[in-house]
């Protein structure tokens, strides 16, 4: 028994991470795979799929000659190579994080923020959305004990905060404001935002997180993307004569959009030489019922010049009907 106290106040001293850490390890060891989360889930190969199929609607023909390169130890290993009709086309996909850490801060979400979320989603009334901001990586590194203190000081700040914060005055996207301020024992400033009730009844509380050079960071990730995918394609296009595709995936939904990933994308590439013949977005954290598809650049025409047209700027996909093509 002396021996199990021992044990337990050595587990108390853990941070989140090494928590993390060791469970992981011991899951492993017992060979019981862990559950992904759906906000972290990858889903390359329906991701492939869908973008084939997209191609095949476009071009009337259907796919054959499929290769996995990187199972043919090939010198320039892409996702999926193709023919439609007599073109080769040549896929690669990737995730597009918003910025380094963000998948990791997502592997946390369950313990480091659904138990402040889970005290307020029902808590607040059903007259407004409130909306909680503050800043990411904020409760990393907590030993369990100081972060359930740290989550109750948030609650608690939260429920005597909300009945004070008064209604927006028009019925617009902006919002009635308290602080910033930083609750009793919480290591930073907090904003607590008043809006309007959704349209859609059912959540009335959520929490976002703030990311300061948001959109510096998004761009290094973008970059990072960019230099390990480009050359693959191009040697492909050089070599082999393939039309080139680079499909990249979102699955996050609070801090991504198309519109972002095109403001990201188009300068980075814009004096490159090696880039695809065509760029797209799919947004897997949409479904289900649908996945939307959206075109980022097709050839020098990018998604806002396609906006202009009368063409279709979007395609839905059920993924329920997608199969996965690169078996990731």
């Amino acid at each position: 028994m002396r021996d199990l106290s021992k044990i337990v106040d050595q587990l108390e001293k853990l941070t989140i991470s090494e928590s993390n850490t060791l469970a992981a390890m011991l899951r492993s060891q017992l060979e019981k795979p862990r559950k992904p989360s759906p906000l972290l889930t990858r889903y390359e190969g329906e991701v492939c799929d869908a973008m084939v199929k997209r191609l095949e609607e476009r071009e009337g023909r259907t796919r054959d000659n499929l290769r996995w390169p990187e199972t043919e130890n090939h010198k320039h290993p892409v996702d999926l190579a193709f023919t439609l009709g007599d073109q080769l086309y040549a896929l690669e996909h990737t995730v597009v994080e918003p910025f380094d850490g963000h998948i990791r801060m997502e592997a946390q979400t369950e313990t480091l923020f659904a138990p402040i979320s889970n005290a307020l989603k029902d808590s607040l009334g059903t007259d407004a959305l409130f909306q909680l901001n503050m800043p990411i990586n904020t409760l990393d590194g907590l030993k369990p004990a100081e972060l359930a203190r740290v989550q109750q000081s948030i609650v608690t700040w939260v429920k005597e905060t909300a009945p004070t914060i008064p209604k927006p005055t028009f019925p617009d996207h902006s919002g009635n404001i308290a602080g910033p301020t930083k609750p009793t024992g919480v290591p930073c400033d907090v904003v607590l935002i008043r809006y309007e009730p959704p349209i859609f009844p059912g959540k009335y509380f959520e929490i976002r997180h703030l990311v300061d050079d948001m959109e510096k960071r998004r761009a290094a990730r973008m970059q990072v993307a960019i230099d390990k995918k480009f050359p693959k394609l191009a040697a492909w296009k050089a070599n082999e004569g393939a039309k080139t595709i680079l499909v990249l995936e979102q699955n996050d939904i609070q801090i991504t959009n198309i519109n972002l990933i095109t403001d990201t994308y188009l300068p980075l590439v814009k004096e490159r030489t090696d880039r695809p013949d065509e760029t797209y977005l799919v947004a897997s954290c949409l479904g289900p019922p649908a996945w939307w598809m959206y075109p980022v650049l097709i050839g020098d025409r990018s998604y806002y010049d396609i906006m202009q047209t009368d063409e279709t700027s979007y395609w839905e996909f059920d993924p329920s009907s997608l199969i996965s093509l690169t078996k990731r």
